[in-house]
């Protein structure tokens, strides 16, 4: 099962829009739940691919037994970290990640430290986008070229993680080189083009956000 899936869609605990999960749901996709993400499975109808977590919030005697049960006690990373670099060790290069909004106010920026930690190197060859109720949000590693082909005036916010040297084309305010930290910097911006570029020269990784 694992092996002849190309996709894998990661299914968290928060909440989700039923309208954004019916657009990317897909029997083609490896569906992973992680840790209490399998409750929302069960009760939308269907059992995922996998399930994977310390079982913290989830009673690992009600697993369906036709599920590929991973259980990973580690203390020293989130389950979604764990979700991520399970799938990665699949071999699977396109993951998307839904249901990472409410619930506890650390568990949500713990979201996108999850994210921060991911080796880039390891990355270039991956596409990991992270669906919310109203963005979509694109993982970008250094030295990856994006394209994004938008509407104008889409809005759109950018987040590096670290220092970096970024340039941006197509929007209202481009950057060419420079110099841009984690900050409020890049919030609030508007597709320009239809064609909308980005790239890390140093330092990353980045989260684009596109709003829905």
């Amino acid at each position: 099962m694992v092996a002849i899936k190309k996709c894998a869609l990661l299914i968290a605990a928060g909440e989700i829009s039923e309208k954004v999960f019916k657009k990317i749901y897909s029997e083609k996709k490896l569906c992973v739940a992680i840790d209490g993400g399998y409750n929302y499975c069960i009760d939308s109808g269907f059992i995922p691919d996998v399930v994977i977590g310390d079982f913290d919030s989830l009673d690992h005697s009600s697993i369906n037994e036709e599920i590929i049960s991973v259980y990973q006690e580690s203390q020293e990373e989130t389950d979604l970290s764990k979700a991520i670099n399970w799938t990665l060790s699949k071999g699977i290069k396109d993951i998307e990640i839904i249901g990472v909004e409410s619930g506890r106010s650390d568990h949500i920026l713990g979201v996108y430290a999850a994210l921060a930690e991911l080796d880039q190197e390891k990355m270039t060859t991956i596409n990991l986008q992270v669906h919310l109720n109203d963005f979509l949000v694109t993982y970008i590693p250094k030295n990856k070229a994006f394209e994004f082909n938008l509407l104008k005036n889409t809005h759109l916010s950018l987040f590096c993680l670290s220092d970096s040297i970024v340039s941006l084309k197509g929007v209202e305010w481009e950057l060419e080189r420079e110099n841009m930290g984690f900050s409020t910097r890049g919030i609030h911006n508007y597709s320009r083009e239809q064609i909308v570029e980005f790239i890390i020269h140093s330092g990353g990784p980045a989260l684009f956000f596109i709003q829905r």
